[in-house]
């Protein structure tokens, strides 16, 4: 199987960035039409890469969460499980206020965007909660899906400050330490 093509590389990733943002200021009700002017490109190139709405979203949600993928890795590395783990779980949580309202909006659009937006945290905070767990340090019961979830709940808080204490308030309760 080939390599896609550089123009091809380059026509998705402004279609998702295009998309981000106009979901980002009119939420996930605008027409891929809208999607494909504001990228530059015809409809014709949008339906090539994406098979509808729902994969494109998928697609934003992706581009949201990498942003924050390569810190929480990093975080996880560190040497304390529960440093690793906080670290993780607050990073996982370190998108701005726009993008963390965009993300919200799309993980509602339908129960399948709901549902990548769970596995995509679950795999950033997969290793960190993992090793907390191994380690005895999570409580009892907990599990990746459960840490998820509440991440998704910081996503609904008000301000960057209730998301702070959210997070503070979550990761005192689901640790030992």
């Amino acid at each position: 199987m080939r390599a896609p093509r550089k123009d091809q590389v380059r026509n998705r990733q402004r279609l998702v960035t295009a998309a981000r943002e106009a979901f980002g200021e009119h939420g996930p009700d605008l027409t891929l039409d809208e999607v494909a002017r504001r990228a530059g490109v015809g409809a014709t190139t949008l339906y090539r890469h994406f098979d509808g709405k729902e994969d494109l979203v998928e697609a934003v949600l992706d581009d949201l969460v990498d942003a924050v993928r390569e810190k929480a890795a990093l975080a996880a590395a560190t040497g304390d499980p529960e440093q690793a783990f906080r670290a993780a779980f607050t990073s996982s949580c370190d998108l701005s206020e726009a993008e963390t309202a965009t993300f919200a909006r799309l993980a509602t659009v339908s129960g399948r965007a709901g549902e990548h937006a769970q596995r995509l945290i679950e795999s950033v905070l997969a290793p960190a909660t993992t090793r907390l767990s191994e380690a005895g340090g999570l409580r009892a019961g907990i599990t990746v899906e459960d840490i998820a979830a509440f991440v998704r709940m910081t996503l609904t808080a008000d301000s960057a400050a209730s998301r702070g204490k959210a997070i503070d308030t979550l990761l005192d309760g689901l640790t030992r330490g």
